[in-house]
């Protein structure tokens, strides 16, 4: 049974906080999170990273929280100790890049299947997706990545990130070239796929973009 998997648009926390709310009510009091902050590797210290999460989520009763920056020093059966994984925002290129190195989109992928809450925000939204060419026109591929296939924990749809209303064209573009669905977060929306039950969660609508029309995602 696959577990809960939530994509948040990528905005502040200001913006997420009622994606964060609803993820924070399902994590168990002193149960572990994991957070990855991998695809901001080169753009700012990851112990600010961890801060900055923790700032966020001490309001939310979530205390116990652990960073891996280099995937190569774990092992893939180390993340059933955790009752979460976060996800965090950057380059989506980098971030799927260290997951391919490592191995770790195959070990995600089963820590899912066994019931593992996974949290996605921004770059780690568009990781759980089908497909992360959904980033091309906000990410550089300075990694010089070749396979663009995400973790596809999002029911076949490739996931767009950092959503406005125009990017419509774009989007459609995206469809006609890759034959594609794709579910489309601002930055102040978030999704929740649990089992085969999908919803929105935050302050504005998340849209499916399936055959070229547009429907918005239901509320919780």
């Amino acid at each position: 049974m696959q577990g809960k998997i939530v994509l948040a648009g990528g905005g502040s926390e200001k913006d997420s906080r009622l994606v964060d709310e609803l993820f924070a009510s399902w994590i168990e009091p002193n149960r572990k999170i994991l957070y990855l902050p991998l695809a901001l590797r080169g753009a700012r210290p990851f112990n600010e990273c961890l801060k900055w999460l923790k700032s966020t989520f001490l309001p939310l009763n979530i205390m116990n929280i652990e960073m891996w920056t280099d995937l190569s020093e774990h092992q893939g059966d180390e993340l059933f100790e955790f009752a979460s994984v976060y996800i965090g925002g950057g380059n989506t290129y980098s971030l799927l890049a260290q997951f391919l190195e490592s191995g770790f989109d195959h070990h995600l992928v089963e820590y899912a299947s066994h019931g593992g809450i996974i949290y996605g925000g921004s770059a780690g939204a568009a990781l759980l997706g089908k497909d992360i060419r959904t980033v091309n026109h906000i990410d550089h591929n300075n990694v010089g990545l070749i396979e663009t296939k995400g973790l596809n924990l999002v029911n076949n749809h490739a996931v767009w990130v950092h959503y406005q209303p125009q990017d419509d064209e774009l989007i459609y573009k995206y469809q006609g070239k890759y034959n594609q669905s794709v579910l489309a977060i601002s930055e102040r929306a978030g999704v929740v796929l649990d089992n085969s039950e999908i919803y929105s969660v935050g302050f504005e609508s998340a849209f499916q973009f399936d055959r070229q029309e547009k429907h918005r995602v239901q509320n919780a």
